[in-house]
Protein backbone atom coordinates (compact mmCIF):
# COMPACT_ATOMS: atom_id res chain seq x y z
CA UNK A 1 0.00 0.00 0.00
CA UNK A 2 1.50 3.81 -0.90
CA UNK A 3 1.70 5.82 1.85
CA UNK A 4 -1.20 8.66 2.22
CA UNK A 5 -0.47 11.84 1.28
CA UNK A 6 -1.75 15.38 1.56
CA UNK A 7 -2.58 17.92 -0.43
CA UNK A 8 -0.99 21.26 1.78
CA UNK A 9 -2.43 23.36 -0.67
CA UNK A 10 -5.92 22.03 -0.92
CA UNK A 11 -5.99 21.85 2.75
CA UNK A 12 -4.99 25.57 3.06
CA UNK A 13 -7.63 26.37 0.35
CA UNK A 14 -10.22 24.82 2.84
CA UNK A 15 -8.88 26.38 5.98
CA UNK A 16 -9.31 29.75 4.05
CA UNK A 17 -12.83 29.14 3.52
CA UNK A 18 -13.34 28.23 7.65
CA UNK A 19 -11.07 30.57 9.06
CA UNK A 20 -13.44 33.18 9.71
CA UNK A 21 -15.95 30.61 12.04
CA UNK A 22 -12.65 29.09 13.68
CA UNK A 23 -12.26 31.40 16.65
CA UNK A 24 -10.27 30.76 19.25
CA UNK A 25 -13.03 31.07 21.67
CA UNK A 26 -15.08 28.18 19.36
CA UNK A 27 -12.20 25.69 19.23
CA UNK A 28 -11.66 26.53 22.82
CA UNK A 29 -14.57 25.28 23.62
CA UNK A 30 -14.63 22.81 21.14
CA UNK A 31 -11.22 21.24 22.61
CA UNK A 32 -12.57 21.20 26.01
CA UNK A 33 -15.38 19.42 25.16
CA UNK A 34 -13.93 16.95 23.70
CA UNK A 35 -11.09 16.40 26.11
CA UNK A 36 -14.19 15.88 28.56
CA UNK A 37 -16.19 13.42 26.61
CA UNK A 38 -12.47 11.16 25.75
CA UNK A 39 -12.37 11.40 30.09
CA UNK A 40 -15.94 10.64 30.65
CA UNK A 41 -15.23 7.40 28.36
CA UNK A 42 -12.11 6.26 29.95
CA UNK A 43 -13.70 7.25 33.28
CA UNK A 44 -16.70 4.94 32.76
CA UNK A 45 -17.43 3.05 29.30
CA UNK A 46 -21.00 3.55 28.37
CA UNK A 47 -23.78 1.00 28.31
CA UNK A 48 -26.61 0.61 26.43
CA UNK A 49 -28.72 2.32 25.49
CA UNK A 50 -26.25 5.00 25.46
CA UNK A 51 -24.13 3.28 23.17
CA UNK A 52 -26.61 3.45 20.54
CA UNK A 53 -28.10 7.16 21.33
CA UNK A 54 -24.44 9.16 21.82
CA UNK A 55 -22.58 7.44 18.21
CA UNK A 56 -23.80 9.93 15.52
CA UNK A 57 -24.23 6.60 13.33
CA UNK A 58 -27.22 5.24 14.91
CA UNK A 59 -29.09 7.47 17.35
CA UNK A 60 -31.57 7.45 15.22
CA UNK A 61 -31.34 3.77 14.43
CA UNK A 62 -34.17 1.90 14.76
CA UNK A 63 -35.64 -0.45 17.98
CA UNK A 64 -36.10 -3.18 15.13
CA UNK A 65 -33.00 -2.84 13.67
CA UNK A 66 -31.04 -1.90 17.53
CA UNK A 67 -32.81 -5.47 18.89
CA UNK A 68 -30.99 -7.56 15.94
CA UNK A 69 -27.81 -5.98 16.29
CA UNK A 70 -27.26 -6.06 20.12
CA UNK A 71 -26.23 -9.77 20.39
CA UNK A 72 -23.57 -9.63 17.42
CA UNK A 73 -22.28 -5.93 19.03
CA UNK A 74 -22.33 -7.38 22.72
CA UNK A 75 -19.80 -9.91 21.91
CA UNK A 76 -17.14 -7.71 20.23
CA UNK A 77 -17.88 -5.23 22.51
CA UNK A 78 -14.97 -6.21 25.17
CA UNK A 79 -12.66 -5.46 22.09
CA UNK A 80 -14.08 -2.17 21.29
CA UNK A 81 -13.56 -1.06 25.14
CA UNK A 82 -9.84 -2.69 24.71
CA UNK A 83 -8.65 -0.54 21.61
CA UNK A 84 -8.18 -3.98 20.30
CA UNK A 85 -8.64 -3.10 16.69
CA UNK A 86 -7.19 -6.25 15.07
CA UNK A 87 -9.84 -8.42 16.41
CA UNK A 88 -12.45 -5.47 15.61
CA UNK A 89 -12.23 -5.41 12.33
CA UNK A 90 -11.15 -8.70 11.57
CA UNK A 91 -14.78 -9.91 13.04
CA UNK A 92 -16.14 -6.64 10.87
CA UNK A 93 -14.63 -8.24 7.86
CA UNK A 94 -15.99 -11.80 8.60
CA UNK A 95 -19.80 -10.18 8.39
CA UNK A 96 -22.02 -10.38 5.17
CA UNK A 97 -24.12 -7.92 4.51
CA UNK A 98 -23.14 -5.07 7.34
CA UNK A 99 -24.86 -2.45 7.87
CA UNK A 100 -23.12 1.05 6.43
CA UNK A 101 -23.57 1.90 10.11
CA UNK A 102 -21.45 -0.40 11.90
CA UNK A 103 -18.13 0.17 11.31
CA UNK A 104 -18.42 3.59 11.76
CA UNK A 105 -20.34 2.68 15.22
CA UNK A 106 -17.51 0.61 16.28
CA UNK A 107 -14.21 3.10 15.21
CA UNK A 108 -16.27 5.89 16.96
CA UNK A 109 -16.19 4.54 20.19
CA UNK A 110 -12.68 3.11 19.97
CA UNK A 111 -11.57 7.00 18.90
CA UNK A 112 -13.64 8.51 21.83
CA UNK A 113 -11.41 6.59 23.53
CA UNK A 114 -7.93 7.16 21.93
CA UNK A 115 -7.97 9.94 19.55
CA UNK A 116 -5.52 9.44 18.15
CA UNK A 117 -7.08 6.22 16.64
CA UNK A 118 -8.79 7.27 13.41
CA UNK A 119 -12.75 7.72 13.48
CA UNK A 120 -13.99 5.44 10.26
CA UNK A 121 -17.32 7.98 9.97
CA UNK A 122 -19.04 7.69 7.07
CA UNK A 123 -17.87 11.77 6.02
CA UNK A 124 -14.42 10.99 6.90
CA UNK A 125 -14.40 8.19 3.94
CA UNK A 126 -17.30 6.44 2.62
CA UNK A 127 -15.93 3.12 0.67
CA UNK A 128 -18.82 2.35 -0.93
CA UNK A 129 -19.72 5.92 -2.28
CA UNK A 130 -16.44 6.80 -2.69
CA UNK A 131 -16.85 10.22 -1.18
CA UNK A 132 -15.82 12.17 2.15
CA UNK A 133 -13.31 14.65 3.61
CA UNK A 134 -10.18 12.66 3.09
CA UNK A 135 -10.71 11.85 -0.58
CA UNK A 136 -11.29 15.92 -1.01
CA UNK A 137 -7.83 16.52 0.52
CA UNK A 138 -5.58 13.39 -0.08
CA UNK A 139 -3.14 13.78 -3.06
CA UNK A 140 -3.44 10.23 -4.09
CA UNK A 141 -6.93 9.30 -3.17
CA UNK A 142 -6.90 5.89 -5.07
CA UNK A 143 -4.49 4.50 -2.05
CA UNK A 144 -8.12 4.39 0.32
CA UNK A 145 -9.24 2.00 -2.24
CA UNK A 146 -8.20 -1.59 -0.75
CA UNK A 147 -9.72 -4.87 -0.23
CA UNK A 148 -11.84 -5.28 2.90
CA UNK A 149 -12.37 -3.75 5.61
CA UNK A 150 -9.20 -4.00 7.48
CA UNK A 151 -7.39 -3.17 4.67
CA UNK A 152 -8.85 0.13 4.32
CA UNK A 153 -9.09 1.05 7.61
CA UNK A 154 -5.07 0.98 7.59
CA UNK A 155 -5.07 3.36 4.65
CA UNK A 156 -7.63 5.71 6.49
CA UNK A 157 -5.39 5.62 9.75
CA UNK A 158 -2.39 6.26 7.81
CA UNK A 159 -4.33 9.24 6.07
CA UNK A 160 -5.01 10.13 9.53
CA UNK A 161 -2.23 10.51 11.04
CA UNK A 162 -0.02 11.68 7.84
CA UNK A 163 -2.72 15.12 8.49
CA UNK A 164 -2.09 15.00 12.66
CA UNK A 165 1.65 15.30 11.66
CA UNK A 166 0.82 18.02 9.30
CA UNK A 167 -1.45 20.11 11.28
CA UNK A 168 1.03 20.16 14.35
CA UNK A 169 3.96 21.66 12.00
CA UNK A 170 1.62 24.28 11.31
CA UNK A 171 -0.40 27.21 13.20
CA UNK A 172 -3.65 25.82 12.34
CA UNK A 173 -5.67 24.91 15.00
CA UNK A 174 -3.69 25.91 17.70
CA UNK A 175 -6.45 26.51 20.25
CA UNK A 176 -7.23 22.75 20.20
CA UNK A 177 -4.98 20.46 21.96
CA UNK A 178 -2.82 18.16 19.40
CA UNK A 179 -4.81 14.85 19.93
CA UNK A 180 -8.29 16.53 18.11
CA UNK A 181 -6.60 18.24 15.45
CA UNK A 182 -7.15 15.84 12.76
CA UNK A 183 -10.89 15.13 13.00
CA UNK A 184 -11.33 18.77 13.72
CA UNK A 185 -9.74 19.62 10.73
CA UNK A 186 -11.72 16.60 8.71
CA UNK A 187 -15.20 17.91 9.67
CA UNK A 188 -13.94 21.69 8.83
CA UNK A 189 -13.15 20.37 5.36
CA UNK A 190 -16.23 18.46 5.18
CA UNK A 191 -18.07 21.36 6.20
CA UNK A 192 -17.20 23.45 3.67
CA UNK A 193 -17.71 20.42 0.87
CA UNK A 194 -21.97 20.99 2.23
CA UNK A 195 -22.04 24.51 2.16
CA UNK A 196 -20.52 24.88 -0.92
CA UNK A 197 -22.65 22.44 -2.27
CA UNK A 198 -25.83 23.76 -0.56
CA UNK A 199 -24.96 27.38 -2.09
CA UNK A 200 -24.75 25.73 -5.38
CA UNK A 201 -27.87 24.02 -5.60
CA UNK A 202 -30.04 26.49 -3.60
CA UNK A 203 -32.90 27.67 -5.82
CA UNK A 204 -36.20 29.96 -5.05
CA UNK A 205 -37.95 26.52 -4.80
CA UNK A 206 -35.13 24.86 -2.49
CA UNK A 207 -34.33 27.54 0.50
CA UNK A 208 -33.42 25.30 3.53
CA UNK A 209 -30.33 25.98 4.24
CA UNK A 210 -27.93 24.39 6.95
CA UNK A 211 -27.55 25.54 10.30
CA UNK A 212 -24.35 27.83 11.03
CA UNK A 213 -20.95 26.44 10.13
CA UNK A 214 -19.91 25.87 13.54
CA UNK A 215 -22.58 24.23 14.68
CA UNK A 216 -22.30 21.41 11.29
CA UNK A 217 -18.38 21.04 12.48
CA UNK A 218 -19.46 20.12 16.24
CA UNK A 219 -22.43 17.80 14.86
CA UNK A 220 -20.00 16.58 12.47
CA UNK A 221 -17.93 15.40 15.24
CA UNK A 222 -20.64 14.12 17.41
CA UNK A 223 -20.12 16.16 20.62
CA UNK A 224 -23.37 17.73 20.60
CA UNK A 225 -25.15 14.77 22.46
CA UNK A 226 -22.88 14.64 25.21
CA UNK A 227 -23.29 18.22 26.51
CA UNK A 228 -25.83 18.97 29.80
Amino acid sequence: MNTPLIDGEVLREFFGKADIFLTAEFLSKLSGDLEQRTHRVRQEFPSWPQLWDLAPATRRLSEVERTAWLPHLDAVLPAVQAGDLITVLGVTDNILNRPKWLVDWLTFWIHVANPRVAWWARWVYGATTDTGALLLVLDNPSVLHQPGVSQTYQAVQAAFEYLATLLDSTQALRPLASVYRAPVMLAVVYTVYMFTMASWKLTEEFTQVLPPFPVVVRTLLGVNRWEG
